[in-house]
Protein backbone atom coordinates (compact mmCIF):
# COMPACT_ATOMS: atom_id res chain seq x y z
CA UNK A 1 0.00 0.00 0.00
CA UNK A 2 1.73 3.56 -0.70
CA UNK A 3 1.58 6.00 1.65
CA UNK A 4 0.32 8.98 0.50
CA UNK A 5 2.68 12.37 0.58
CA UNK A 6 2.08 14.81 3.60
CA UNK A 7 1.24 18.55 2.83
CA UNK A 8 5.11 19.06 4.55
CA UNK A 9 6.68 17.27 2.36
CA UNK A 10 4.72 18.36 -0.84
CA UNK A 11 6.08 22.06 0.41
CA UNK A 12 9.22 20.58 1.15
CA UNK A 13 10.03 19.57 -2.59
CA UNK A 14 8.85 22.54 -4.14
CA UNK A 15 11.05 24.85 -1.88
CA UNK A 16 14.14 22.35 -2.79
CA UNK A 17 12.80 22.53 -6.69
CA UNK A 18 12.65 26.45 -6.69
CA UNK A 19 15.95 26.21 -4.57
CA UNK A 20 17.80 24.43 -7.33
CA UNK A 21 16.14 26.70 -10.23
CA UNK A 22 17.63 30.07 -8.14
CA UNK A 23 20.61 28.52 -7.67
CA UNK A 24 21.02 27.51 -11.49
CA UNK A 25 19.89 31.08 -12.38
CA UNK A 26 22.31 32.89 -10.13
CA UNK A 27 25.25 30.77 -11.32
CA UNK A 28 24.18 31.53 -15.10
CA UNK A 29 24.55 35.13 -14.66
CA UNK A 30 27.67 34.87 -12.42
CA UNK A 31 28.98 33.08 -16.12
CA UNK A 32 27.83 35.48 -17.77
CA UNK A 33 29.35 38.62 -15.76
CA UNK A 34 31.94 36.72 -15.91
CA UNK A 35 31.93 36.43 -19.48
CA UNK A 36 31.23 40.30 -19.88
CA UNK A 37 34.35 41.18 -17.96
CA UNK A 38 36.67 39.62 -19.97
CA UNK A 39 35.48 40.99 -22.86
CA UNK A 40 35.65 44.52 -21.46
CA UNK A 41 39.28 43.53 -19.43
CA UNK A 42 40.42 42.21 -22.96
CA UNK A 43 39.00 44.79 -25.22
CA UNK A 44 40.77 47.65 -22.39
CA UNK A 45 44.40 45.73 -23.13
CA UNK A 46 43.89 46.10 -26.75
CA UNK A 47 42.68 49.42 -27.02
CA UNK A 48 45.47 50.86 -24.17
CA UNK A 49 47.96 48.55 -25.08
CA UNK A 50 47.78 47.67 -28.82
CA UNK A 51 50.16 49.89 -31.71
CA UNK A 52 47.59 50.37 -33.51
CA UNK A 53 46.27 53.33 -31.77
CA UNK A 54 48.82 55.35 -31.04
CA UNK A 55 49.17 58.66 -32.59
CA UNK A 56 50.16 59.16 -35.51
CA UNK A 57 48.73 62.43 -37.06
CA UNK A 58 47.17 65.96 -35.69
CA UNK A 59 45.00 67.71 -38.57
CA UNK A 60 43.48 70.85 -38.21
CA UNK A 61 39.98 71.69 -40.08
CA UNK A 62 37.30 74.36 -40.73
CA UNK A 63 34.00 73.67 -38.65
CA UNK A 64 31.41 71.51 -41.53
CA UNK A 65 29.64 73.99 -43.57
CA UNK A 66 32.31 76.79 -43.34
CA UNK A 67 35.08 77.89 -45.95
CA UNK A 68 37.03 79.91 -43.61
CA UNK A 69 40.59 79.60 -43.86
CA UNK A 70 42.53 78.22 -40.61
CA UNK A 71 45.96 80.16 -40.33
CA UNK A 72 49.39 78.76 -40.49
CA UNK A 73 49.98 77.06 -37.12
CA UNK A 74 53.04 75.44 -36.41
CA UNK A 75 52.51 72.31 -33.99
CA UNK A 76 55.20 69.74 -34.75
CA UNK A 77 56.13 70.32 -30.92
CA UNK A 78 52.96 69.56 -30.12
CA UNK A 79 52.96 66.25 -32.45
CA UNK A 80 56.36 64.79 -31.13
CA UNK A 81 55.33 65.23 -27.70
CA UNK A 82 52.25 62.86 -28.30
CA UNK A 83 53.52 60.91 -31.58
CA UNK A 84 53.14 57.28 -30.29
CA UNK A 85 50.71 57.72 -27.14
CA UNK A 86 48.22 55.80 -26.73
CA UNK A 87 45.56 58.16 -28.37
CA UNK A 88 42.61 57.06 -25.50
CA UNK A 89 45.57 58.52 -23.14
CA UNK A 90 45.63 61.62 -24.29
CA UNK A 91 44.41 64.85 -22.43
CA UNK A 92 42.21 66.85 -24.95
CA UNK A 93 41.58 69.74 -23.17
CA UNK A 94 45.71 69.98 -23.12
CA UNK A 95 45.18 69.49 -27.41
CA UNK A 96 42.61 72.37 -27.11
CA UNK A 97 44.72 74.96 -24.79
CA UNK A 98 47.91 74.33 -27.16
CA UNK A 99 45.62 75.45 -30.01
CA UNK A 100 43.83 78.45 -27.98
CA UNK A 101 47.11 79.91 -26.95
CA UNK A 102 49.06 79.33 -30.84
CA UNK A 103 45.27 80.81 -32.60
CA UNK A 104 44.24 83.25 -29.37
CA UNK A 105 41.64 84.79 -32.36
CA UNK A 106 40.21 81.41 -32.68
CA UNK A 107 36.35 81.80 -31.66
CA UNK A 108 35.42 78.09 -30.91
CA UNK A 109 37.99 75.13 -30.81
CA UNK A 110 37.08 71.23 -30.60
CA UNK A 111 38.99 68.48 -30.74
CA UNK A 112 38.20 64.60 -31.28
CA UNK A 113 39.46 61.43 -31.41
CA UNK A 114 39.10 59.54 -34.95
CA UNK A 115 39.98 55.99 -35.08
CA UNK A 116 42.67 54.62 -34.92
CA UNK A 117 45.55 57.29 -34.65
CA UNK A 118 44.33 60.96 -35.50
CA UNK A 119 43.72 63.47 -33.32
CA UNK A 120 41.68 66.27 -35.83
CA UNK A 121 41.06 69.93 -34.05
CA UNK A 122 38.50 71.61 -35.56
CA UNK A 123 38.69 75.61 -35.59
CA UNK A 124 36.15 78.46 -35.95
CA UNK A 125 38.30 81.10 -36.57
CA UNK A 126 37.92 84.99 -36.50
CA UNK A 127 39.91 86.69 -39.35
CA UNK A 128 41.13 90.26 -40.50
CA UNK A 129 38.52 92.15 -41.72
CA UNK A 130 39.74 95.49 -41.34
CA UNK A 131 42.45 98.05 -39.44
CA UNK A 132 41.21 100.23 -36.62
CA UNK A 133 43.41 103.67 -36.28
CA UNK A 134 43.35 104.90 -33.34
CA UNK A 135 46.36 105.82 -30.65
CA UNK A 136 47.72 102.93 -32.48
CA UNK A 137 46.56 100.30 -35.28
CA UNK A 138 44.50 97.47 -34.54
CA UNK A 139 43.86 94.55 -36.66
CA UNK A 140 40.06 93.81 -36.18
CA UNK A 141 37.55 91.36 -37.14
CA UNK A 142 33.97 92.09 -38.82
CA UNK A 143 33.04 91.62 -34.95
CA UNK A 144 35.02 94.25 -33.56
CA UNK A 145 37.40 91.99 -31.95
CA UNK A 146 41.17 92.88 -31.78
CA UNK A 147 42.92 90.16 -33.41
CA UNK A 148 47.04 88.89 -33.22
CA UNK A 149 47.96 89.87 -36.41
CA UNK A 150 47.27 89.75 -40.53
CA UNK A 151 47.71 86.58 -41.31
CA UNK A 152 49.60 86.98 -43.69
CA UNK A 153 46.89 89.44 -45.68
CA UNK A 154 48.92 92.57 -47.06
CA UNK A 155 47.78 95.54 -44.78
CA UNK A 156 47.27 97.47 -48.28
CA UNK A 157 44.14 94.90 -48.85
CA UNK A 158 41.94 95.86 -45.83
CA UNK A 159 39.95 99.16 -45.15
CA UNK A 160 41.13 101.22 -42.82
CA UNK A 161 38.38 102.70 -40.12
CA UNK A 162 39.25 106.12 -38.39
CA UNK A 163 37.76 108.84 -35.65
CA UNK A 164 36.78 106.02 -33.30
CA UNK A 165 37.62 106.65 -29.67
CA UNK A 166 38.72 103.37 -27.81
CA UNK A 167 40.27 102.58 -24.24
CA UNK A 168 42.51 99.45 -23.82
CA UNK A 169 41.79 97.85 -26.66
CA UNK A 170 45.26 96.67 -27.38
CA UNK A 171 44.40 92.99 -25.00
CA UNK A 172 43.75 90.63 -27.81
CA UNK A 173 40.70 89.05 -27.82
CA UNK A 174 38.82 91.94 -26.72
CA UNK A 175 36.15 93.17 -28.23
CA UNK A 176 35.59 97.22 -28.97
CA UNK A 177 32.52 98.05 -27.40
CA UNK A 178 31.76 101.37 -29.49
CA UNK A 179 28.27 102.33 -30.91
CA UNK A 180 30.46 103.98 -33.86
CA UNK A 181 32.46 101.08 -34.59
CA UNK A 182 29.27 98.54 -34.67
CA UNK A 183 27.88 100.92 -37.36
CA UNK A 184 31.07 101.23 -39.62
CA UNK A 185 31.67 97.76 -39.41
CA UNK A 186 28.13 97.58 -40.55
CA UNK A 187 28.90 99.50 -43.66
CA UNK A 188 31.87 97.79 -44.39
CA UNK A 189 29.87 94.69 -44.95
CA UNK A 190 27.55 96.54 -47.51
CA UNK A 191 30.61 97.79 -49.29
CA UNK A 192 32.14 94.43 -49.50
CA UNK A 193 28.74 93.04 -51.00
CA UNK A 194 28.52 95.94 -53.36
CA UNK A 195 30.23 94.58 -56.53
CA UNK A 196 30.01 97.78 -58.26
CA UNK A 197 33.05 99.03 -55.76
CA UNK A 198 35.51 96.72 -57.02
CA UNK A 199 36.73 98.86 -60.03
CA UNK A 200 37.24 101.78 -57.31
CA UNK A 201 38.31 100.34 -54.27
CA UNK A 202 37.28 101.05 -51.26
CA UNK A 203 40.52 102.57 -48.85
CA UNK A 204 39.10 104.09 -45.22
CA UNK A 205 35.96 104.49 -43.41
CA UNK A 206 35.61 108.15 -41.52
CA UNK A 207 33.29 107.02 -38.29
CA UNK A 208 33.73 109.89 -35.97
CA UNK A 209 30.58 111.33 -36.36
CA UNK A 210 27.52 108.66 -37.67
CA UNK A 211 25.41 111.09 -39.18
CA UNK A 212 28.24 112.00 -40.81
CA UNK A 213 29.48 108.83 -41.65
CA UNK A 214 32.04 108.69 -45.03
CA UNK A 215 34.17 106.41 -46.92
CA UNK A 216 36.73 106.77 -49.28
CA UNK A 217 37.48 105.49 -52.37
CA UNK A 218 41.12 104.65 -53.83
CA UNK A 219 41.48 107.80 -55.49
CA UNK A 220 40.74 109.91 -52.42
CA UNK A 221 37.14 110.48 -53.51
CA UNK A 222 35.33 111.36 -50.43
CA UNK A 223 31.02 109.20 -50.11
CA UNK A 224 29.11 110.91 -47.75
CA UNK A 225 26.53 108.10 -46.76
CA UNK A 226 25.58 108.66 -43.13
CA UNK A 227 24.26 105.34 -41.24
CA UNK A 228 20.36 105.39 -42.01
CA UNK A 229 19.22 103.41 -44.89
CA UNK A 230 22.58 102.39 -46.38
CA UNK A 231 20.80 100.19 -48.79
CA UNK A 232 18.74 102.57 -50.40
CA UNK A 233 22.10 105.25 -50.43
CA UNK A 234 24.08 102.61 -51.63
CA UNK A 235 22.06 102.17 -54.98
CA UNK A 236 21.77 105.92 -55.57
CA UNK A 237 25.82 105.66 -55.24
CA UNK A 238 25.65 103.24 -57.86
CA UNK A 239 23.41 104.72 -59.91
CA UNK A 240 26.05 108.18 -60.15
CA UNK A 241 29.03 106.43 -60.33
CA UNK A 242 27.18 105.10 -63.56
CA UNK A 243 26.24 108.91 -64.89
CA UNK A 244 29.35 108.88 -68.18
CA UNK A 245 28.79 112.47 -67.18
CA UNK A 246 30.77 111.95 -64.33
CA UNK A 247 34.77 112.65 -64.03
CA UNK A 248 35.94 111.42 -60.62
CA UNK A 249 38.69 113.07 -61.00
CA UNK A 250 37.06 116.74 -60.76
CA UNK A 251 35.18 115.76 -57.77
CA UNK A 252 36.08 115.76 -54.51
CA UNK A 253 32.88 114.21 -52.81
CA UNK A 254 29.65 112.71 -53.79
CA UNK A 255 26.80 112.88 -50.76
CA UNK A 256 23.83 110.22 -51.07
CA UNK A 257 21.57 111.28 -47.79
CA UNK A 258 19.44 112.89 -50.52
CA UNK A 259 17.19 111.24 -52.90
CA UNK A 260 19.06 113.18 -55.57
CA UNK A 261 23.05 112.44 -54.94
CA UNK A 262 24.80 116.00 -54.22
CA UNK A 263 28.62 116.11 -55.83
CA UNK A 264 30.64 118.55 -54.50
CA UNK A 265 33.81 119.66 -57.23
CA UNK A 266 37.44 120.04 -56.35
Amino acid sequence: MKRRKSKKDKTGSLFAGLQESLFQKIASLVVIFVFILLIIVLTRAFLYQSDYFKLRIIETRSFAGESSVIPPINYDQLLNNYRGRNIFKINLGNVVKFFRDAYPDAKEIVANIVLPDKIVVNLRCRWPQAILRADKNYVIDDEGYVLSGLYGIPAERLITIEGINIKYADRVGRRITSRNLSIALDLLKQLRRARFLAKYGVAKIDAQDSKNLSFFLANGLEVKIGCDNVGERMKILEKTLRDPRLILDKINYIDVRFEDAVVGPK
